[in-house]
């Protein structure tokens, strides 16, 4: 696969959100237009820069006219908008199925009638629900055990046959994800286990014997990065790509931030374990995506702890435990109304 000789024009969903805010600032420093479509419920993770290639736009994909306006001009759209994880999902089962589901027909298919090159859908490796293989490829059948695991699975299904000569489509299938964002989220299990270390000098995991993939943030944009830039998808075209580095159960997850906390503050890390209903289980093989792009995630769980630590320490992230905007189900529970006002139909 080699680089295309012009930068592109990107349309990020979500780009103002976790991941998004990582993924347009190395679009932009690639050379890439950026127009970023968000609503930016949690706050806007790009508001400091200041750069004329960035449109950053305030919409809702769930709109098609606000969507379709966004498409103009645009090479490659990167998906990401969605409610996000499991927790999220349950809060309001409505809610998550008018984002994560029933408005992918048009955010789909109009890309594709606009002439389009690529679509990249963030999917999900929780698609495979629960799997006691060694190791979990792409060809694995999917056992969602969730609605959100679900609505991801059944995005795939609607995209893939959406592929032609003129339209290329991928889905990238990430672990779950760690380290520092400009739209930092401290809900996910390695950012919020380190966040209970650092400010409570206790950690407590449900369950712990669940297997886990993570990947570092910056592996997962990297990823994203050369799905966008690249010339042809090759291999990948109209398929799902795994992402993720180790796979560890939760309870060694929290051994080691606990160490690595300890190490940072010189203060004594508690663990405490607690019974869980959640069976999700599950080892990631990323083999193809070393084949195919030759990339190898490098960062670990440590060198995530490590950085969401140092944030918090040194006050860039400031109110780790309380302030919910860090946490999504709380910010959606205290910003209902505001959720729910001007809804599209």
């Amino acid at each position: 696969m080699t680089n295309i000789p012009r930068p592109p024009s990107v349309l990020v969903t979500g780009g103002s959100g976790y991941i998004g805010s990582v993924l347009t600032r190395g679009l932009l420093e690639s050379g890439a237009r950026v127009r970023v479509l968000d609503t930016r419920f949690f706050g806007d993770g790009l508001a400091d820069i200041d750069d004329a290639r960035l449109e950053n736009v305030r919409g809702d994909i769930r709109d098609a006219d606000c969507y379709r306006d966004a498409l103009d001009g645009v090479d490659v759209v990167v998906h990401l908008a969605a409610v996000a994880n499991d927790p999220s999902f349950d809060l309001d089962p409505e809610l998550g199925r008018s984002v994560n589901h029933e408005c992918l027909d048009h955010v789909m298919r109009l890309p594709r009638e606009m002439g389009v090159r690529r679509f990249v859908y963030a999917s999900s490796a929780s698609v495979y629900g629960i799997s006691d293989a060694p190791e979990v490829d792409e060809s694995q059948p999917l056992v969602p055990v969730t609605d959100y695991n679900r609505y991801k699975a059944k995005g795939e299904e609607l995209l893939f046959p959406l592929t032609s000569d003129g339209f290329e489509t991928v889905a990238v299938r990430a672990a779950t994800v760690c380290g520092v964002s400009p739209r930092q989220r401290l809900d996910l299990t390695v950012n919020l286990l380190t966040a209970q270390a650092v400010a409570k000098g206790e950690i407590t995991v449900f369950g712990g014997r669940q297997y886990r993939p993570n990947i570092h943030i910056d592996d997962l944009v990297s990823v994203y990065l050369r799905l966008v830039l690249d010339e042809r998808l090759g291999s990948l075209n109209a398929a799902p790509l795994n992402v993720g580095h180790e796979n560890l159960p939760v309870g060694a997850i929290a051994r080691r931030v606990a160490g690595c906390v300890e190490a940072l503050t010189g203060s004594a890390v508690t663990v405490t374990t607690s019974a869980s209903d959640d069976v999700r289980s599950y080892r990631l093989t990323s083999r193809r995506l070393a084949e195919a792009l030759s990339i190898k995630p490098r960062r670990t769980v440590d060198d995530a702890c490590r950085e969401v630590a140092s944030a918090i320490i040194d006050g860039r992230i400031p109110n780790p435990l309380t302030d919910e905007r860090l946490h999504n189900v709380r910010w959606m529970k205290q910003q209902h109304s505001r959720l729910f006002t001007g809804r599209p139909s």
